[in-house]
């Protein structure tokens, strides 16, 4: 594989760390995914998820495949999902960047950053026309590509590539989505931090990864093949005891962070918010100055209404802006994106965590 060789930690109290080492060494960054369970991948050399090939994993005329990533390249590049980079498709990390196959060894294209360390949403999408890198929601590639894309007969692996065999990332994957349509940016973002589970036009496979290798939607399904793969949840640990100056616990319970970008082009975010105000069940961030307020959040406990917990914010801001809400007493993660040009909307998500009581 020539052509690829030439190209938010979430703190934990001490008291955990011991009791979680090993699982901590399987996945470098702590923090939870918004969908609970993941898989994990040690590489360069060791085990990742085989899906037999059929014809539905060989999208012809168009083609999204995201999902959420916290891997690290361990040399050359590293794969994060292949169905025979030479003839067919590829994604994966290279360095940092995001690179994709999408018709063999010509099709290269690099796009977007995905950073050591934290959880990044990417997908790579294919109209006929265009060729698109998102990174979280934004588009950070959009280059001329036509044609119709190859098949080939070969499994699709979840962490590896039949012809780039023993180059697996380090870190965890989640939630890979395959559709045979080109999903738009409000599509992309729409459901960035919602699982998917049922059938929806044009999804060929879900592999959630939640504890298994099984596509979702439509039973083409996985097993683990190799050593050092395997998958990862926290179990419950103690609820947070108190606000710092840069995260909020409401409730005794949920941990907010926020991080934010100065640009408006895309790209990581280059600050941390701190906290300006705490009360037990709402907060407010700011980002520039102490007296320049930007984002109120609050945390409403609506087990009696609808056995959830809601999550609901406003900003004064048209930054873009990562906010996440973590569950410290059943290890469960919300990620909000605010995408920078407009003013930020409000979010009113009253279907946050079903983790009542």
């Amino acid at each position: 594989m020539s052509e690829i060789l030439s190209s938010g930690r979430r703190r934990l109290p001490a008291i955990w760390l011991a009791v979680f080492a090993f699982a901590l060494w399987l996945a470098p960054a702590a923090q939870a995914q918004p969908f609970n369970a993941w898989l994990t991948l040690t590489g360069p050399a060791n085990g990742y998820v085989n899906v037999p090939s059929v014809a539905a994993l060989n999208p012809v005329s168009a083609f999204t495949l995201e999902g959420w990533v916290n891997v690290t390249d361990l040399g050359g590049c590293s794969n994060i999902v292949g169905k025979n980079y030479q003839q067919a498709w590829w994604v994966g990390i290279c360095g940092t960047t995001l690179r994709s196959y999408l018709k063999g060894t010509a099709s290269l294209k690099d796009g977007g950053t995905l950073p050591a360390g934290q959880w990044t949403h990417f997908a790579v999408v294919y109209d006929g026309v265009t060729r698109k890198h998102y990174i979280n929601g934004e588009v950070v590639l959009s280059v001329s590509d036509t044609g119709s894309l190859p098949a080939t007969g070969d499994p699709l692996q979840i962490g590896s590539d039949v012809k780039y065999p023993n180059h697996t990332p380090h870190g965890a994957i989640n939630e890979v989505r395959l559709w045979n349509v080109a999903r738009t940016q409000d599509q992309i973002r729409s459901t960035i931090n919602v699982p998917i589970n049922t059938a929806q036009p044009g999804l060929v496979a879900v592999w959630s990864l939640q504890a298994t290798a099984n596509d979702v939607v439509g039973g083409h399904n996985g097993v683990l093949t190799g050593s050092g793969v395997g998958y990862l949840n926290f179990p419950a640990g103690p609820p947070c005891s108190g606000s710092t100056v840069n995260q909020l616990c409401l409730q005794g319970r949920f941990l907010i962070t926020t991080t934010f970008r100065t640009a408006t082009t895309p790209g990581p975010s280059d600050g941390t918010a701190h906290v300006v105000f705490a009360g037990p069940n709402s907060g407010v961030f700011w980002f520039f100055s102490s007296d320049n307020w930007e984002v109120m959040v609050k945390a409403i406990n609506a087990c009696s209404l609808n056995s959830r917990y809601w999550i609901y914010s406003a900003a004064t801001t048209d930054r873009f802006y990562r906010m996440e809400v973590f569950d410290t007493k059943a290890f469960q993660n919300k990620v909000y994106f605010n995408y920078a040009g407009p003013p930020a909307p409000a979010v009113t998500d009253s279907s946050a965590f079903a983790t009542c009581p």
